[in-house]
């Protein structure tokens, strides 16, 4: 019985004929995905605005341009940088390899 189960469960099944079914459906979920991205888009853009508004954009351009020396010789984020750099370098060598 279990030789027989074993050559059922691993046989192939037929094809389902669907009629395109299947299409619409995928069709159907891209299109909403795209709208629902679209409205996410929208809403943060919608959101942001005001807030730059009343944002002091040359105070914090002043503060930035002070911490930006401060933080580019940094050894730890450098340290953090290169690590980001082998991660990202390594994942891309994944991807290519087993893709």
């Amino acid at each position: 019985m279990t030789d027989r189960l074993d050559d059922l469960l691993s046989a192939p099944l037929a094809d389902v004929a669907d009629d395109g079914f299947s299409a619409r459906v995928m069709s159907r979920i891209g299109q909403e995905r795209r709208r629902d991205e679209w409205i996410t888009y929208a809403a943060i853009g919608v959101a942001a605005l005001p807030a730059l508004l009343f944002v002091p954009l040359p105070a914090i351009a002043t503060e930035v341009s002070r911490l930006a020396p401060l933080l580019a010789s940094a050894a730890p984020l450098a340290g953090a940088a290169a690590l980001l750099t082998l991660t990202l370098s390594f994942e891309k060598l994944i991807q290519d390899r087993f893709s």
